[in-house]
């Protein structure tokens, strides 16, 4: 018992390892890796405050950044901050560890870093139907990319418009769910044509949107979110835009989490 302490406190002070976010559920955590090596799938780790042990889990998945590990039991107790030591009691002969088995899923659960979903943008006059991939690159942060088009006719008029926008994602609560901030900047690619005279211009577009998201058990995603857009003004002679400059903005999507 005494070397087990001794070997926590020494890896308490040498290893940099630290809790960045606890799941909603309290077994999910996102840590750092350590200052000597990366964390790596099945490594068995704990997580101390002063010390003392709060619980114990495996790494079940590795990324650039940050590991997540899925604790036996999960504590309230356990919060950002937290010290991640590797549990040294695994690295003991296999005839003195518990015999109790270790179920497959918790080796093998599969974490879902992906959020597609399809909605758009509504604004004054003014409706975006688009797509919107993300991808999480961090415990809280997601990058994306989101294509929308729009096509008009009007008469003898015809307007399109291709928008490409890359976008940046805050979720301070679990991934896509709960509290949502999004930022968003890229070019809208129009077009217009009005009998033989045709129109093209590539107007700097963005978007800052707060919202929320909620997420089912079966990943179903559905979002909503307020804000505001600004869309340069190509200004095409004989023909005024509806949602050019700075507008208010409503966001709606709905999508999977994979």
């Amino acid at each position: 018992m005494r070397r087990w302490l001794l070997i926590l406190l020494l890896s308490n002070i040498l290893i940099g390892a630290e809790v960045l976010r606890v799941g909603s559920d309290l077994r999910l955590i996102a840590v750092t890796h350590d200052l000597t090596r990366r964390w790596q799938v099945n490594d068995r780790v704990c997580v101390v405050q002063e010390s003392k042990e709060l619980d114990c889990g495996v790494v079940i998945k590795s990324k650039e950044k940050f590991s997540i590990v899925k604790l036996k039991e999960g504590s309230s107790q356990i919060a950002r901050g937290n010290k991640v030591v590797s549990d040294v009691r695994s690295q003991k002969p296999v005839a003195l560890l518990s015999s109790e088995p270790v179920p497959t899923t918790l080796l093998v659960e599969p974490l879902t870093f992906h959020l597609l979903s399809v909605g758009g943008s509504i604004g004054p006059k003014f409706f975006y139907p688009s797509l919107h991939f993300q991808r999480i690159i961090d415990p809280q942060i997601a990058v994306g990319i989101m294509p929308s088009y729009l096509n008009i006719n009007a008469s003898t008029k015809t307007l399109s418009s291709i928008s490409v926008l890359l976008t940046g994602n805050y979720y301070p609560s679990e991934f896509f769910k709960e509290l949502w901030i999004q930022g968003a900047m890229g070019l809208a690619f129009m077009s217009t044509s009005s009998g033989t005279i045709e129109q093209q211009s590539a107007s700097f577009q963005a978007l800052a949107t707060v919202g929320y998201r909620l997420k089912t058990e079966l990943k179903i995603v559905l979002g909503i979110a307020g804000g505001f857009q600004y869309l340069n003004d190509p200004k095409f002679s004989g023909l005024t835009l509806n949602g050019v400059g700075f507008k208010p903005v409503l966001v709606l999507d709905a999508g999977v989490n994979f």
